[in-house]
C-alpha cells in the first residue's frame, strides 16, 4: 500500500478508536502506474507455512511500535514501524549491531557490505534475507535453514503490517550476516 493510503488508513483508525474504542480500517491497494510487480512480497513468492519453528525468535517487537497503526512512527533506526526493514533492525541491534538509516530493504545489501558485513547467497541461523525484488524490498530474520528452503520470521510479508513465520526459497534472497 501506498504511504499516503496508508496516511489515510491510520488516520481512519485513529478517528474509528478514538468515537469506539475499536480501530479497524481498510483500504484497496491501488498500485501506481509506474510500480513494478504485485503489492506485497507474499503475492509475489507466495506463502508457505514454515516446516519448522524450533529456533523462533518469536514477535518480540516492543508494544510501542506493535500495537499502533503501522506507518505512524519512525523507531529508533529510523524506520517505520512495522515495517520488515524496522522488525530486523531492531533484532540486529538486539546483538549489539546496527542497521541504523539503511533504507529501504532494496539497500540493504550494498549498505551492509559498504559496512563491512558479509553478504552472500549462503543463509545461516540468524542472518537476514534480503532482496531487492518488489517496489521497496524485503528483509527477513533466518531462522533454520533446509534444502532448498529457509524459515524466517519478518514483519509485513502480506503488506499488513504483522509478525509472520514461514519458508521462502532460498535461492531468491541474499543473506547478510551481521554477527555469524
Amino acid at each position: 500500500m501506498r504511504r499516503s493510503t496508508r496516511a489515510v488508513v491510520t488516520f481512519a483508525a485513529l478517528v474509528a478508536f478514538a468515537a469506539t474504542g475499536t480501530a479497524t480500517a481498510t483500504a484497496t491497494a491501488s498500485t501506481p502506474s509506474t510500480a513494478v510487480g504485485p503489492t506485497s512480497m507474499a503475492a509475489e513468492f507466495g506463502t508457505v507455512p514454515a516446516a519448522a519453528t524450533l529456533d523462533t525468535i518469536g514477535d518480540t517487537y516492543p508494544a510501542k511500535w506493535r500495537n499502533i497503526p503501522q506507518d505512524s512512527v519512525v523507531d529508533d533506526w529510523n524506520m517505520y514501524n512495522r515495517e520488515c526493514v524496522s522488525w530486523a533492525a531492531f533484532n540486529i541491534a538486539r546483538h549489539g549491531k546496527t542497521a541504523s538509516n539503511y533504507g529501504d530493504a532494496k539497500y540493504w545489501d550494498d549498505n551492509a557490505r559498504n559496512h563491512g558485513f558479509r553478504v552472500d547467497n549462503t543463509p545461516t541461523t540468524g542472518s537476514i534475507a534480503q532482496t531487492d525484488n518488489g517496489r521497496y524490498g524485503h528483509v527477513a530474520i533466518v531462522d533454520s535453514v533446509h534444502s532448498s528452503t529457509v524459515t524466517v520470521e519478518d514483519y509485513n510479508w502480506n503488506g499488513d503490517g504483522h509478525y509472520l513465520v514461514h519458508d521462502v526459497n532460498k535461492s531468491s534472497f541474499h543473506y547478510i550476516h551481521f554477527w555469524n
